[in-house]
Parts: structure tokens; sequence; C-alpha cells
């Protein structure tokens, strides 16, 4: 099937993986799908928030009753829709704001890497909360800012509106939900290397255009002059465009840490609807 989506930083396509560094992004997110499938009852109606291309959604209704997967991108759930539609995995569009669904609708809620977009996360919050049968999982994964960011420091990803440290996401759960679980997600040693010399090409391309003034280009331009900003800073690119990443890491290369989450990749929330 032609992908009728563009790949972006923030969307995996899983058949357009290229680099190791997408591969790697790809099996985080994964893993956190994989997570949920573990602890979700098998006869569960189950919400994803924030779909994106589909894959987890799809994944997810292999193990449980059905999934709607939202997201507000038309031509995201259209691809969505041709490529993963089944009689229990269906997409939908919507606003972004109020999620169409009475409340008390669903058996478990998951949100995977989108609340660090979401302009107004404490209504993201409430939503879900209102949409939530009681003793029902939320299952919420983001970008750990105490591992890509300095204190005080804005998101370096133009698409993040904010990101959360363990406590700041834990502040904003625990002020809906009466139960909630922050963990860290981590991978390897050299998984770990990887992300620390991805993010830290980032700033230095970053460092680049220290007034980002990157922001007022038209957002259809700067795709190309990220490339372009990577090819000056990046020296060695020999082993971007080598596959052997697909054989060397698996997701038996991630895990959760309950102890080190200062140190993790992403914080994994797991929170319930208490009745």
């Amino acid at each position: 099937m032609e992908n009728d989506i563009t790949k972006t930083g923030e969307r995996i396509i899983p058949e357009d993986i290229e680099t190791c560094a997408e591969y790697l992004l790809y099996l985080r997110h994964l893993f956190a799908y994989e997570f949920a499938r573990n602890i979700l009852p098998k006869n569960s109606l189950v919400l994803e928030v924030g779909c994106g291309e589909g894959y987890g959604s799809n994944l997810l209704s292999q193990y449980v009753e059905k999934v709607v997967g939202l997201d507000i991108d038309d031509k995201t759930i259209k691809h969505a829709s041709n490529k993963y539609s089944s009689e229990n995995c269906i997409f939908k569009t919507y606003n972004g704001i109020k999620i169409p669904y009475k409340d008390n609708t669903f058996d478990a809620v998951v949100s995977f890497q989108v609340i660090e977009h979401i302009q107004d996360d404490e209504n993201y919050v409430s939503e879900i909360l209102r949409v939530l049968k009681q003793a029902s999982p939320f299952i919420l994964t983001t970008p750990n800012r105490e591992y890509r960011l300095d204190p005080g420091q804005r998101p370096w990803n133009r698409f993040h509106v904010r990101e959360y440290s363990a406590s700041s996401l834990e502040d904003l759960l625990s002020s809906t939900f009466s139960d909630v679980t922050i963990w860290g997600i981590r991978g390897n040693d050299g998984i770990q290397r990887i992300e620390r010399e991805r993010v830290e090409q980032i700033l230095r391309i970053n460092s680049l255009d220290p007034l980002y003034l990157r922001n007022l280009i038209p957002e259809q331009f700067k795709p190309k002059i990220i490339a372009l900003l990577k090819k000056i800073v990046v020296r060695n690119r020999n082993n971007q465009n080598k596959k052997g990443f697909l054989q060397q890491y698996t997701l038996k290369d991630f895990y959760i840490t309950k102890n080190d989450v200062e140190n993790s990749m992403d914080l994994l929330a797991v929170c319930t609807k208490q009745t």
C-alpha cells in the first residue's frame, strides 16, 4: 500500500523505517503497546487517544474485544482506516478537545506520546477520566524532560507544547485520578547511548538557530531545512542507511524501571479511575 501520509519525527510508518534512530523510536513506541496489551482485560473496549498511523490500535485489537482510535488529522485517520480497519478496530477523527463518546463508555484508555502535544492538558486528562468506566485503567507515555532538557529549557521538538518530569506528570494526573503510578522506560546501555547522541545532535542543530527563527518558516519547508542542517552538523553518517539494526535490536532491549525514572527516555503512567 502506498502511504498517503507524510512521515515525520512524530509519526512512525513501520514499513518506511530507514535509520537506526527511527527503528529504536518505533521499538520504544511498540514497547508501550506490548506493556498495555499484557494488562488490558481480554473483553475490554479500549480507546486510543492520538492513534497516529494506526499500527498500535491494530496491535491491541488482536488481544481485546474492540479498539477505537482517535486522531485530529483527517488524512491520518483515512490512512489508518484503509490500512487497519476491521470489525473490532475502527478509527475516527475528533477535534482534540471533546472526546465524542458518553461518560463511562470505555474499559480502558491508552495514549502514547500525545500529552506533550496538548495545549490544555488538564482538559485532556479530564476528558479521558469522563469516558472511562469505574475501576478502569488509563495508560500513557511521554518523553522524560529530565533526560532531554536542562531545568527551565523549552522543548527543542517544535511539535511539543511542554515536556514533563515524573513529578510534574504525577501532579497533573493526581489532580484528576486518585491512583497514579509513574515508571520509566529505558533501553540497554547501547540504546541509551544512541538516544543521548541523537538528543545532543539535535541540540547542536538548534544552536545554529538560538532565536528560534525557524518558527517563522512555513511548516511545509521545515523538513527540508532540518535535513540540510543535519548534513552540516553531522559528519559521519556511514551507518545511517544500513539495515543491520533490524536484527541487532528487539523489544527485549527495553525495560521498565521503578528506581531510575529520572534517567529514563520515556515516562510510563498507569492511572485508575476508582469507584
